[in-house]
């Protein structure tokens, strides 16, 4: 689980967009849920790309798998990309 400190930020990124959805930031408000909503289309395009590697991995189950890809993109395929290269 490399990249701890890419994963807190997108973590808070997601709880600052679903905070924002309850409570709006004021002006920053439409940025944030534009940025949020491109991040589900591109988290769940990542899914559908690599869901032979979600499901054969060994460290986490499918959906584990899924719910980390979904919330951290790259940050966590990225492990899947380093290893076609090699």
């Amino acid at each position: 689980m490399g990249n701890t400190l890419g994963k807190v930020v997108t973590l808070g990124f997601w709880i600052a967009a679903i905070i924002n959805l309850i409570t709006p930031f004021g002006a920053a408000a439409p940025w944030i849920t534009g940025i949020a909503a491109l991040l589900v289309v591109a988290h769940s395009v990542e899914c559908i790309v690599f869901r032979k590697q979600i499901q054969a991995d060994p460290n986490n189950s499918a959906l584990a798998g899924y719910v980390l890809v979904f919330l951290f993109g790259v940050l966590h395929s990225g492990q899947w990309m380093n290893k076609n290269k090699a």
